[in-house]
């Protein structure tokens, strides 16, 4: 049975596509299928993976169908059968990696579901992905910096949630309003999934006080759901962002590969051999 794993948080540049893209990247290393649902209209995700098809006007106005279907599809006609939502599923070239691409028409999908006013709005992407869910081992879910219905339907669909935040105050609160409404889909709808995984720093400046300071701060606050592993700023990972280039293929001996592993074992996800392999890949193990 896959793991479903959303990264979430509602305040823009803390990382979750960098993230998202990154882990993916390191669980299809490790030979786990793995796929990726760029939820976010902005379609970061897929254009790391070159998986962006630009919409022409006449798609954008609905008079022509789109060449090939993405996740505006699933939530515009709502599949829930494994016939309707595999041909949106696209192979990368990187082994083991597949994603449910976006594009520009994904900006309409917020308010096209909020205008039908249907009771199950909020299941539509889990009654999609539960079809296909024993094809994979992971499915990572990349969300936009907001608070919608998209957000609310990536909780839904996911087994856990993870949070990256930066050392400033506008992203802590964006994992506070998080965790609020975690809680309130968990006690309103009896959800039993969707539990907080954790949250993590990302471009860290490690030696700064500040830093310091807000990590005793968190540790704190948040007990074992603060991940101690910190991602290290890096200009790479900002490099990638302008080429769309995989972080492995572009720079696989940088900081941030590292930090990402040790985030991942941290997280406790991985079955015990694929922990091993990576423990040896970083240097953490002399032995497999």
């Amino acid at each position: 049975m896959s793991k479903v794993i959303s990264i979430i948080n509602n305040k823009g540049g803390v990382g979750k596509t960098t993230s998202t893209g990154i882990l993916a990247e390191l669980l299809a290393f490790l030979e786990c299928r793995v796929l990726c649902v760029d939820l976010d209209e902005s379609s970061n995700l897929s254009m790391l993976f070159n998986r962006y098809v630009q919409d022409s006007p006449a798609v954008l106005n609905w008079r022509d169908k789109p060449e090939q279907e993405n996740i505006t599809e699933l939530f515009r006609y709502r599949y829930r059968t494994r016939e309707e939502v595999m041909p949106l599923v696209q192979s990368t070239h990187i082994k083991n990696l597949y994603i449910i691409p976006s594009s520009k028409r994904h900006k309409r999908t917020p308010d096209q579901v909020a205008s039908e006013r249907l009771s199950n709005n909020n299941t539509i992407l889990k009654k999609a992905l539960v079809t296909i869910k024993d094809d994979f081992d992971y499915i990572l879910i990349d969300n936009a910096p907001a608070s919608n219905i998209l957000t609310v339907n990536s909780m839904f669909a996911s087994d856990y949630i993870l949070t990256p935040v930066r050392i400033e105050g506008f992203s802590y609160s964006g994992l506070k309003e998080t965790l609020d409404t975690i809680a309130y889909i968990k006690e309103e709808h009896d959800v039993e999934n969707a539990n907080f995984l954790g949250t993590y720093i990302t471009q860290a400046e490690r030696q700064t006080n500040l830093y310091k300071d807000l990590k005793e701060s968190y540790t704190g606050e948040l007990g074992g759901q603060f991940f101690q592993t910190s991602i290290r700023k890096d200009i790479r990972v900002g490099e990638i962002e302008t080429v769309y280039k995989p972080i492995l293929e572009y720079a696989p001996n940088t900081n941030v590969i590292y930090d990402y592993s040790k985030l991942l074992l941290e997280m406790g996800i991985l079955p015990e051999d694929k922990q091993r392999i990576l423990e040896y890949a970083i240097g953490e193990s002399e032995v497999i």
